[in-house]
């Protein structure tokens, strides 16, 4: 007897082997294959080598295990007792396709699955609850490859270890514990509480010191990082009823501690010295989310913008990257790449393991409970966070799109808000220190549910200007040397509308020479508009509105504070005495007469307020730069010469004797229309003994021909006694003197093809670099100015008036002298 109780021991291991790979179809509905079976009957020990179960259609393998073993005690069993002293998988290895809401293993399941079909309970004796105890479980170097077919989603684990001291269950109340302690550090604790009747679990999770090193392939899924850093922590109790996962409520705390994403360089580009989280009431069925504290220590990030995008986009993985060269956690992935095409993943979800509901064959109605329904509808989500704070931030830009690189730190970051929630209308205040002084405070008030309508203020005390001087290059070409800066706005935005208003103000700002190499962005006079715009205490204040729509494709909230603060600068240098003094109307240039020597009081008041304008401003000098429109003024002059030469003929042929011509005669002769049959007559009689014939000339034709060079002397003599006059004048009643005022008649080269106004420019220039208060002179025209330029918005009106008073209001004795030239 003993002797076949051995031979039975010893042949139960083949017997068995052979059994289960003969009728494997039988048992799983897959192909099973094993090397080794090893069973003692007497020791109650289980030993499996080489085991493999394959796919649907045993095209691939879809589980492998190096080898399995379990130690059973075999008496206690007598006593509805079940001990397991040991279970150890070695080298497991599964593979997992999904498609829609079908499995690769849905047929194993599905086998398995109890009839639904309710059957009268019989009433039973009650019998002594069993006990279950297992003990020492571990996995070795386990791996998990899943795919989502429909998705071309990949997921992968290697290296997966666990081990857990025991299980335990017994009657309707099933306790269950297990501690991991990780390769790297750390441990997981947990422990399980599960009611089989009620179908209710409790379940608390204790995470310790577990390094994120690890899992830095899950973070390469998407993100093009090279390590992470830190380590995780939590204790967590979970609470529900597998009936109903939905409803499934969590407590606890969390903390995450030394965390650091780096990217490509090594360059920690965002992290967390510390972090905090004390959830105080989570519900998954309600949506319910409701936090005690939220705290965050040394919260830092790295920004930084490239000709090609910026670092942070940059970590993204694209889609399309991902689905040409899909990146996979498992190493068993990589090595036994998942079948992409059919048969082997869809020949693995069969129709027939989760069939499809149709017509003839309808889903079962007991599938469709009211408890699946009941919670159809996703109830709006609720987050509630009673204190919120960040401590210790720094935040780094860096700009790389510029001539000269931009870097700037905001260090020293606070925020903190109570009771914030997105639904309601929360307030935020945000402090930070800037690069080398200063300091920043934001400050906003809005609600997250409601991004349209949304009120913010900032402040900016006291910043360093030399910091921004790469935007000030890139924008200007004016590198800033010196400067402090306040700024303060307020952006209430309405309705996706902004109405927003910037208030700033600098102290003793400065930049340097303009560096022409540089292709500014914006073509504005810098150093002029700081100059001019400087109070006599070195502040350059500017207030700039900010209107726009949202909406707008062109809406940039950057661009339009640049444009305005260029607008500002443009229109100072452009329209300087108006902003000195205060008044609407600005001086632009000096109107004049051609043929006048003496100024009009008009012309002598725009003097005065450019003699102001240096004694406001003694570092700025100003140009005046005298302009004549030749090809209108010498017509002017020579018909002038012809009346009278006119007038000298008619006195000689007076017998009653010369007397000199008096203001009134002057005047008289000027107002004499050089059309005349006798002046016409007499210009002819001129032009035959030069001889030339006067056939089809005009008047002014024919007085050109007879005096063009005297016409052309008298004008550049008055000219230069106009600027004689003007330089005089300043230097006698306002003492202003070159190089501080100067003036001068326009390139002689540049004169003769002159078609503009006849005026006065002016220039500024200040530490040797010049710009032209008007710089366009625009379109002569028919007539002459004779006044001083205002706004270009009165231009026309006062051209309309001086044309009309050129050849009237000219002082008499202007014009006396040209009786002598």
């Amino acid at each position: 007897m003993a002797v076949l109780i051995v031979i039975a021991a010893i042949a139960v291991s083949p017997v068995a082997k052979n059994y289960i790979e003969k009728h494997d179809r039988e048992l799983i509905g897959r192909s099973i294959r094993m090397e080794r079976l090893r069973m003692n009957i007497f020791t109650g020990r289980l030993r499996i080598e080489g085991l493999r179960i394959g796919g649907s259609e045993d095209s691939t393998t879809f589980f492998r295990l190096d080898s399995f073993e379990m130690r059973m005690r075999l008496w206690p069993l007598l006593g509805n007792r079940v001990l397991v002293k040991k279970i150890s998988f070695a080298g497991p290895d599964v593979k997992i396709y999904q498609r829609g809401n079908a499995f690769s293993f849905d047929d194993i399941t599905a086998r398995f699955a109890g009839d639904t079909t309710a059957v009268a309970a019989t009433p039973e004796k009650t019998s002594k609850p069993w006990e279950i105890g297992i003990y020492d479980i571990s996995i070795r170097n386990g791996r998990v490859f899943y795919k989502d077919l429909a998705l071309d989603a990949e997921w992968g684990m290697n290296d997966l270890n666990l081990h857990i001291p025991g299980v335990y269950f017994s009657g309707e109340k099933t306790d269950v514990g297990a501690v991991l302690n990780f390769a790297e550090g750390g441990s997981l604790s947990t422990d399980v509480g599960y009611n089989i009747e009620s179908s209710e679990f409790d379940i608390g999770i204790r995470l310790q010191d577990f390094a994120l090193a690890g899992t830095l392939p899950y973070f390469r899924q998407s993100l093009d990082v090279t390590a992470v850093d830190g380590r995780l922590s939590a204790d967590i109790r979970l609470r529900g009823n597998t009936e109903h996962l939905l409803s499934l409520t969590t407590e606890g705390t969390a903390s995450l501690a030394g965390f650091a994403l780096r990217d490509r360089q090594q360059r920690p580009v965002a992290g967390v010295d510390t972090l905090g989280v004390k959830l105080a009431e989570g519900d998954l069925g309600k949506m319910r989310f409701v936090f005690d504290r939220i705290y965050v220590s040394g919260l830092s990030a790295l920004f930084e913008m490239t000709p090609e995008g910026n670092n942070l986009a940059a970590l993204m993985k694209s889609p399309a990257a991902e689905t040409a060269s899909p990146t996979t956690v498992s190493a068993s992935a990589a090595t036994n790449p998942a079948p992409e095409a059919a048969p082997a993943p869809a020949a693995e979800i069969t129709t027939s393991a989760v069939p499809a509901p149709t017509a003839a064959n309808p889903a079962p109605a007991a599938e469709i409970t009211t408890s699946d329904t009941a919670g159809s509808a996703t109830p709006s989500p609720t987050l509630r966070i009673a204190d919120l704070e960040i401590t210790n931030g720094r935040v780094t830009v860096r700009d790389l799109t510029m001539h000269r690189p931009f870097e700037y730190t905001v260090s020293e970051i606070r925020m903190r808000s109570r009771d914030f929630a997105p639904s309601k209308r929360n307030s935020m205040t945000v402090d930070a220190r800037m690069q080398k002084t200063g300091s920043a405070k934001l400050r906003w008030e809005g609600t997250l549910d409601d991004m349209n309508n949304q009120n913010i203020t900032l402040w900016l005390t006291n910043l360093d200007l030399r910091d921004f001087g790469p935007y000030c290059e890139h924008y200007t070409a004016y590198p800033l040397t010196k400067g402090n800066l306040t700024f303060r706005s307020q952006n209430v935005i309405r309705n996706r509308y902004l109405d927003g208003t910037n208030h700033l103000d600098m102290f003793e700002p400065k930049v340097d020479k303009k560096r022409r190499e540089i292709k500014a962005e914006m073509n504005i006079p810098l150093k002029q508009g700081l100059y001019v715009l400087k109070d006599k205490k070195g502040h350059v204040k500017m207030d700039l509105p900010v209107k726009g729509s949202l909406d707008s494709p062109e809406f940039s909230y950057r661009k339009i504070v640049l444009k305005a603060i260029g607008n500002v600068l443009l229109k100072v240098v452009t329209a300087p005495f108006s902003f000195l003094s205060g008044n609407k109307e600005n001086l632009e240039y000096i109107n004049i007469d051609p043929l006048q020597y003496v100024f009009t009081s008009e012309q002598y008041a725009s003097l005065d307020k450019i003699a102001q304008a240096l004694q406001d401003k003694p570092d700025m000098h100003i140009v005046l730069t005298q302009r004549v429109n030749m090809r209108r003024a010498l017509p002017r002059q020579a018909a002038g010469a012809l009346r009278m030469a006119y007038a000298e003929h008619l006195k000689s042929a007076d017998t009653t004797g010369r007397q000199p011509m008096s203001m009134l005669e002057y005047e008289k002769i000027q107002q004499t229309d050089i059309r005349t049959p006798a002046i016409m007559s007499f210009a002819d009689s001129l032009l035959a003994q030069r001889g030339i014939s006067p056939q089809g000339l005009s008047s002014d034709d024919k007085a050109l021909a007879l005096y063009r060079e005297k016409a052309a002397g008298q004008l550049a003599r008055m000219m230069a006694a106009r600027n004689k006059a003007l330089t005089d004048y300043m230097q006698s009643t306002h003492g202003a003197t070159a190089p501080a005022f100067r003036v001068q008649t326009m390139d002689s080269l540049a004169l003769p093809n002159y078609a503009g106004r006849d005026r006065y420019t002016i220039a500024l220039e200040v530490d040797g670099e010049t710009v032209e208060v008007e710089a366009d002179d625009g379109n002569a025209g028919a007539g002459t100015d004779a006044g001083a330029g205002t706004d270009a918005g009165t231009e026309a009106e006062t051209d309309a008036r001086t044309n009309t008073e050129s050849d009237t209001e000219t002082n008499a004795g202007t014009h006396a002298g040209t009786d002598t030239e």
